[in-house]
């Protein structure tokens, strides 16, 4: 009876542990820091949109060109919308400041 008792309570907990895992594309996902656009890989033809899929926290997302000046700036709340940013450049700067996640698509 103990045995069974304790594989039940490991698989109890081992499902509410599953029950918990939220899907997230990691190759879009990015958080806090400092890039380079030429690390994303992106083509420089398409627009992109960007949104913060974090749940409880807001982001600033700014874009600098190579001579360090100032293209976009967003602000991005919880879960926000999706946003267009500039036509990306391989030389620009993508800087993601705050703790939410954000999905570049």
């Amino acid at each position: 009876m103990r045995k069974f008792t304790f594989s039940f309570l490991i698989f109890l907990c081992l499902s509410f542990n599953i029950l918990n895992i939220t899907a997230m594309a990691a190759g879009n996902t990015f958080k806090e820091g400092v890039y380079k656009v030429s690390d994303f890989n992106f083509s420089s033809n398409n627009i992109y949109n960007i949104q913060n899929v974090s749940s409880t926290d807001t982001v600033f997302v700014l874009i600098f060109d190579e001579n360090n000046l100032q293209l976009q700036t967003i602000r991005l709340g919880p879960l926000s919308l999706k946003y267009n940013l500039l036509p990306l450049k391989p030389t620009y700067r993508l800087v993601i400041v705050g703790n939410g996640n954000i999905f570049i698509s």
